[in-house]
């Protein structure tokens, strides 16, 4: 499979969107990611690999 680039954003609630355009009205209040990645699945799990990683990293220096 090819890779594809995927919009994927993190709602205030926590549910996670795959689709559309970064700069979407929908996204305004989320955190939002271009990955690439060969299917939707994959782009989410990377999106929200870099996102825990951020939260993980900004907690550690916090300390």
């Amino acid at each position: 499979m090819r890779e594809q680039l995927w919009t994927v954003a993190r709602f205030p609630s926590g549910l996670w969107s795959t689709g559309g355009k970064p700069n979407d009205p929908d996204y305004a209040e989320c955190n939002v990611w271009q990955i690439a990645a060969t299917s939707r699945e994959a782009a989410k799990k990377k999106a929200q690999g870099k996102y825990y990683r951020a939260q993980r990293a900004a907690a550690q220096k916090g300390e």
